[in-house]
């Protein structure tokens, strides 16, 4: 391969260069919720704080899947689409393990010896709405699986609207039984970390939604 060959292929498009990264914050927002539905179920709190630390690792190969993307943004001339759709992209699906992760540190700066009513439910919810940002982002690679993508993308804000039915019941019922008002507001606080993070699912199935639209 000569001067000029190695510098065209340098410039063209590296699709699964790219999508890779799309696809580590994908797994590791994943690997996060499945870990909190470990953490939901773990009996005891060192069993959880084992898992919290778990969690924070999978955090960590989000953001090293964000900052792999600019690097790779940085260094190369021309993408398979917009570079600011592939940051955003991957902003979107690094935020859902960041606010697990911010969820799961309530254990810790907290000092919570229980969890509160609805947790396992959110984090089921959870776990199931980054396995379908997961494989929403690699069929985006595809290209040629909108009608997939879209239909994953709208699963994913079911699941939203499903998770703020759950918190907003659970939320009702921790406001009616518990006394305790620095227990009520460690648990309140704890199940929003958990809302928070489903919708941080939609915004990345909106994000995808809008790739989809924009490029066909």
């Amino acid at each position: 391969m000569n001067a000029l060959q190695r510098m065209i292929k340098m410039l063209l498009p590296q699709e699964n260069h790219f999508f890779e990264y799309v696809n580590d914050a994908a797994v590791a927002a994943e690997e996060a919720a499945k870990l909190f539905v470990q953490l939901a179920a773990a009996d005891g709190r060192d069993s959880r704080l084992v898992l919290v630390e778990r969690i924070r690792e999978a955090e960590h190969d989000g953001d090293k899947a964000k900052k792999d993307m600019a690097d790779a943004l940085d260094a190369t001339f021309v993408t398979p689409i917009d570079r600011e759709d592939l940051f955003h992209l991957v902003g979107a699906l690094e935020n859902i393990s960041d606010f697990i992760s911010a969820t799961a540190n309530h254990l810790t700066v907290h000092q919570m010896d229980s969890l509160p009513e609805g947790t396992k439910e959110l984090s089921a919810i959870l776990y199931k709405a980054t396995t379908q940002c997961r494989e929403a982002g690699a069929l985006l690679q595809a290209g040629d699986a909108s009608d997939k993508v879209r239909a994953l993308a709208q699963s994913v804000h079911y699941l939203e609207h499903e998770g703020d039915v759950i918190f907003r019941l659970r939320l009702g019922d921790l406001f009616a039984r518990e006394k305790d008002a620095i227990q009520l507001i460690k648990h309140k606080e704890f199940l929003e970390g958990l809302e928070d993070s489903i919708d941080r699912c939609a915004s990345a199935a909106t994000v995808m939604e809008a790739i989809v639209i924009k490029y066909g």
